[in-house]
């Protein structure tokens, strides 16, 4: 079984093909570096068969209007009912040759018609001469009644077959969209849901591919049968195969080019490869990127990436077959328009990743607090930082905020040197303080994830006007059980106060029934 790399890969290189053949066949610069030599002269031309061609002017009349008049005499002399073939003469005069029907001018082959062609007058005008018989008696056999019994029964029969190819087309598409779709488990990824979508998808665009190619035969045949429409379907037929002309000039023209791009597309490929393979293996710890914690080693890798994606582009666009014509400046000023004014939020976050990743601010199952937001950090993309909160809450917080505010990192020192947990009491003036002390000491070490060594300790920070501000600090090494500490060291404190008789006057107390308050004892 193929894996998916593998399965993808030829789809892929055939769009790449697409696209290159696109810009080949829109590109009207390149392709003309060999210019086909042009053809000259006014065509004579009957049922869109061209029989020969007009050049130079003849007194006042041009190579157009000769064109025209030898053509309208042409389809005179073919609707005649007594038309004969032997009635055609030809005869040379004063260095030019004249062709008649019945002593009535047709044509005249002047030196230049005759050099166009490369031979003599008067070959030219032996040959203009069995083209032109040749010509009518074509034309007025399609129109013969029996032809055109003729003419109906082949149209029915590839109308018949174009039928069956179209039913034909169906089945098959049928049974490709069962192979290719089958139901590979109960309950299917998204991965693979996308993958049955994309090959229902291309299945459906090759049939109606095929199918707009059978019609366009089946017009192209049917044209060409019935005599008043042959020409438009040579006309057809000319259009469909000028492009496909111009698309292989236009390949060969810029074959360099192209080897060029792929040579640009594999250096790419292959460095990204490389990159990616020393992204793992840094995460994984097996080497060191000097500078490069290992946990920021794949956002490393996707700014590198962009980088070199950028710089590919950047090389190859120039060697893209119209590259320089009218749409691309287009699409560059669109692209760069969009960029501008869509970018700066962009910006401001690609700069915050690249400082994610050589200033080791935090890495991933850090608890930080950005702005008002606080939470472990689970997720490090390039332009944005996920965080879950305490509530289980997930927060996106653009990396472009980094830059101007405000990052508390609560884990980086909190495993060698423990995280210092503070809170703050007041007390009236008239408790001793060292009761105090020893108050706030018993409840940090009665809290659940309070460190004994380092010893905790109290500050007295404020001298109020009516009570006295000590601040408890307490040493951790579980930053990400904060919340739950300080909610069971409060609990603590109000148990060793109350049950010492000691009033807390935080914020405003201002007064305490006779009875003291005691929380109950667990």
């Amino acid at each position: 079984m193929q894996s998916p790399r593998f399965r993808w890969r030829f789809p892929v290189l055939g769009l790449l093909f697409a696209l290159f053949a696109l810009c080949a066949l829109a590109s009207p610069t390149r392709a003309q570096a060999t210019p086909a030599p042009a053809v000259r002269g006014e065509p004579v031309a009957i049922d869109g068969v061209e029989l020969f061609r007009v050049h130079g002017v003849i007194g006042p009349f041009t190579a157009a209007e000769r064109a025209a008049r030898t053509q309208a005499r042409l389809l005179e002399f073919a609707e005649d009912p007594f038309f004969s073939p032997e009635l055609f003469d030809v005869a040379i005069e004063d260095d030019q040759g004249e062709l008649r029907y019945a002593d009535e001018l047709v044509s005249v082959v002047t030196a230049a018609d005759a050099a166009s062609e490369a031979l003599g007058i008067d070959e030219c005008l032996a040959r203009r001469l069995a083209r032109s018989r040749e010509a009518i008696e074509s034309y007025r056999q399609r129109r013969l009644p029996e032809a055109r019994w003729r003419t109906l029964g082949l149209v029915a029969v590839t109308t018949l077959v174009l039928v069956l190819l179209l039913v034909l087309v169906a089945r098959i598409h049928r049974k490709l969209g069962s192979r290719f779709s089958p139901v590979e488990s109960a309950t299917p990824t998204n991965v693979e849901r996308l993958r049955r979508d994309l090959q229902r998808r291309l299945l459906s665009f090759v049939r109606w591919g095929v199918v707009a190619l059978l019609v366009l035969a089946w017009l192209e045949t049917v044209s060409a049968l019935i005599p008043l429409t042959r020409s438009y379907a040579l006309a057809l037929l000319g259009y469909a195969l000028r492009p496909l002309e111009q698309l292989g000039l236009s390949l060969l023209a810029n074959v360099g080019d192209l080897f060029f791009i792929l040579v640009v597309v594999l250096l790419a490929r292959w460095s990204l490869q490389l990159l990616r393979f020393l992204a793992v293996e840094s995460q994984l710890g097996t080497i060191r990127i000097p500078g490069v914690e290992p946990d920021h080693s794949l956002r490393l890798f996707k700014l590198a990436r962009l980088v070199i994606i950028a710089t590919a582009i950047v090389t190859a666009f120039p060697y893209v077959p119209g590259s320089d014509s009218a749409a691309f400046r287009g699409l560059s000023l669109l692209f760069g328009a969009v960029f501008t004014f869509g970018s700066s939020g962009a910006a401001a976050n690609f700069a915050g990743g690249l400082l994610l990743v050589f200033s080791r601010l935090f890495r991933t199952g850090d608890r930080i607090r950005v702005g008002e937001v606080e939470g472990d950090v689970v997720e490090l993309e390039l332009l944005v930082t996920r965080l879950r909160t305490s509530k289980n809450e997930i927060v996106t917080v653009p990396n472009g905020s980094l830059l101007s505010g405000q990052v508390v990192n609560y884990s980086a020192r909190a495993a060698d040197e423990g995280l210092v947990l503070h809170t703050t009491v007041t007390i009236g003036y008239d408790t001793p303080w060292r009761q105090v002390h020893e108050l706030l000491l018993a409840a940090a070490r009665r809290t659940d994830g309070l460190l004994a060594e380092p010893a905790p300790f109290v500050h007295q920070t404020e001298l109020g006007d009516f009570y006295v501000s000590y601040e408890l600090n307490a040493t951790t090494r579980e930053p990400r059980r904060m919340k739950a500490i300080y909610s069971e060291l409060h609990q603590n404190i109000q148990d060793e106060f109350n049950r010492a008789g000691v009033q807390i006057m935080s914020p405003h107390y201002e007064a305490d029934p006779a009875a003291p308050k005691l929380a109950p004892m667990r």
